[in-house]
């Protein structure tokens, strides 16, 4: 993959990357970051870069472990749901759906109409 250099600026300091992303991806999250960390800086009384720096790394970890439980806990409910739906398929529960459908044309198998 091909290695990018971009000059970017973050929090009104300029710096010069290298990554393998596209470059308007990379200003686009030096963006973000500087945004932040002005967020940050708004509520922090005599802060300096670096503790800005830590405060808005933190909270954008917080962020993402949120999103990454978030994501687990709907994949799980979702494996929990399918697990249902197969076992009552299973058990005669539903019925036979497809039973209830016939094939709309013979030619074109995946075509289906409720009979």
């Amino acid at each position: 993959m091909e290695s990018n250099k971009v000059k970017i600026s973050i929090y009104g300091h300029t710096y010069n990357i290298q990554g393998d992303a596209p470059p308007e991806y990379m200003r686009e999250l030096a963006a973000f970051v500087s945004e932040r960390m002005e967020e940050v800086a708004g509520s922090v009384r005599n802060g300096n870069m670096v503790q800005i720096a830590i405060l808005t790394a933190l909270n954008i970890a917080d962020e993402y472990f949120q999103l990454k439980n978030q994501r687990v806990t709907s994949t799980q409910l979702l494996e929990q749901k399918t697990s249902a739906l197969i076992s009552m398929l299973d058990e005669g529960l539903i019925g036979d759906i497809f039973a209830r459908f016939e094939p709309v044309s013979r030619e074109q198998p995946g075509s289906y109409r409720q009979m």
